[in-house]
């Protein structure tokens, strides 16, 4: 997998050489800095469908979790995320857990915060830190769950990160 270069919301410690906040929960990049989301772990396990669920026949639901994950690409929160257009609260609590069960054995390369010499050598970078140095950033991240029975078989969807 590579990194991708998709919005998160990334906390970090500033220093006088890095990028500063704007907010607490925002990472700003200089002109000489970028930003690669972390990589899953190919050994990740979605959620499985409650199985005390599938006789219901229910329409898809969805969950939304906020997932923390640290500098050195351990998940450290596991938390519902705010309901939104994509992200209702209405689902059953056996989705929330299941969710959230597997969500804390998730495992990750960290996210990287590429610093380099000037904006000429980020742009040769192109979606790397080749050339300049990668610190490890911890981050947030919003993953959607969505749970369905397609033809009576049930199925397990995870968006985002």
């Amino acid at each position: 997998m590579s990194h991708a270069q998709t919005a998160a919301t990334a906390t970090a410690a500033p220093t006088p050489a890095a990028a500063t906040a704007a907010k607490a929960d925002r990472l700003v990049l200089a002109d000489n800095e970028s930003f690669l989301m972390p990589l899953d772990d190919i050994k990740n396990v979605h959620p499985s469908y409650p199985p005390d669920l599938l006789a219901k026949q229910l329409p898809p639901r969805t969950v939304c979790l906020r997932v923390g994950i640290d500098e050195k690409g351990a998940v450290t929160v596991v938390a519902r995320a705010p309901a939104s257009e994509f992200c209702a609260t209405s689902a059953e609590p056996e989705f929330l857990a299941v969710s959230e069960t597997a969500a804390r054995t998730w495992k990750f390369d960290p996210a990287l915060r590429c610093v380099f010499r000037n904006a000429k050598d980020k742009e040769r970078a192109v979606a790397s830190c080749d050339g300049g140095k990668g610190i490890p950033q911890p981050v947030t991240l919003v993953y959607r769950f969505r749970f369905e029975q397609v033809g009576g078989k049930p199925q397990v969807h995870v968006i985002g990160g």
